[in-house]
């Protein structure tokens, strides 16, 4: 894992240089699942006008609704069998992958495919989470080269603060006093907030949840006592004061309050530095929990033979 995070700005940069100019269509599904999802998600929420879907159940439950034409199907595998099985609710679609020769990119309908430039992960998505959303801010109209230049020089610090955090969530792990772990983020780092907690559940196979701010003040709120709730919460964010607020009330519950604080970049762009602490936290758990092994009970793709009727 520490090499393919070590590899994340140089990737970036590559990603960045390969897919100036890249125009994205609107107004259509932009379909994935775990993090292809996710990145999506933080696109919605700029106000970008797509519309993001989780492969599994479009396929299942919405592809005799011929509400599109158009898609764009991503995975960074190409392999995911859910993606796959959405080309055939389309005339034609755009993938973005990381493997350009794959089962996704092998659909004769295929209309452009865009690759992400992150090369070789075998773990959790980190360097492909970043690049997909590089690939999505550029394709429509969102030049995140300042933010790419801000991340790496930050890059240091995002690994300290994400050790640091790693290091009070193990001590209460191994003490066996911790109700749940909670991420919670609004607008665009609601997909933030999402990734970060599926690359830690499967990392640490410690159960992480994620949920928008406004989710979280609707009820779950009341599990906070013994609670970790890390809290991504960007200086330029439309909700700092509210997230403030909620903070305290939290630690005045019994919960234990870390927040992940982007003080530079405008909220828009938060994702690209505020998602970095969390991967040095999954490398840091991994090691100290002695997790050696990334997936034991499926694998990083999910692939499944005789289940597209």
């Amino acid at each position: 894992m520490e090499k393919e995070l070590y590899d994340i700005p140089m990737q970036a940069k590559l990603c960045y240089e390969k897919n100036k100019g890249l125009i994205l269509p609107d107004k259509v599904p932009y379909i994935g699942m775990g993090s292809s999802y996710f990145a999506a998600i933080v696109l919605r929420y700029l106000g970008v006008k797509i519309f993001p879907e989780l492969a599994g159940e479009y396929f299942y439950y919405l592809r005799n609704i011929r509400q599109f034409e158009n898609a764009v199907l991503i995975s960074q595998s190409g392999r995911t069998t859910d993606v796959i099985n959405c080309a055939k609710c389309f005339r034609e679609f755009v993938a973005i992958v990381n493997q350009m020769d794959s089962g996704l990119t092998n659909q004769p309908n295929l209309k452009l495919a865009v690759q992400i430039f992150a090369g070789v992960e075998k773990y959790s998505s980190t360097k492909t989470f970043i690049n997909t959303l590089i690939v999505l801010y550029l394709g429509h109209g969102f030049d995140v080269k300042h933010a790419l230049d801000l991340m790496e020089r930050k890059f240091p610090e995002f690994e300290l603060v994400g050790e640091s955090v790693g290091s009070s969530i193990e001590t209460s792990i191994k003490r066996k006093k911790l109700k749940c772990i909670n991420i919670i983020g609004s607008g665009p780092n609601v997909g933030t907030a999402y990734q970060a907690a599926l690359m830690l559940s499967e990392s640490t196979k410690f159960p992480f949840v994620a949920m928008s701010l406004s989710q979280y003040e609707h009820g779950y709120k009341e599990t906070a006592e013994n609670a970790i709730v890390i809290v991504i919460n960007p200086t330029k964010s439309i909700l700092y004061k509210r997230t403030q607020k909620l903070m305290d009330i939290l630690r005045n519950a019994g919960a234990k309050v870390f927040e992940i604080n982007e003080t530079e970049l405008d909220e828009i762009y938060s994702p690209f530095t505020s998602i970095i602490p969390f991967f040095f936290m999954a490398r840091f758990l991994t090691n100290s929990l002695g997790i050696s092994i990334p997936f034991t009970i499926g694998n990083k793709i999910t692939e499944r033979i005789g289940d597209q009727d």
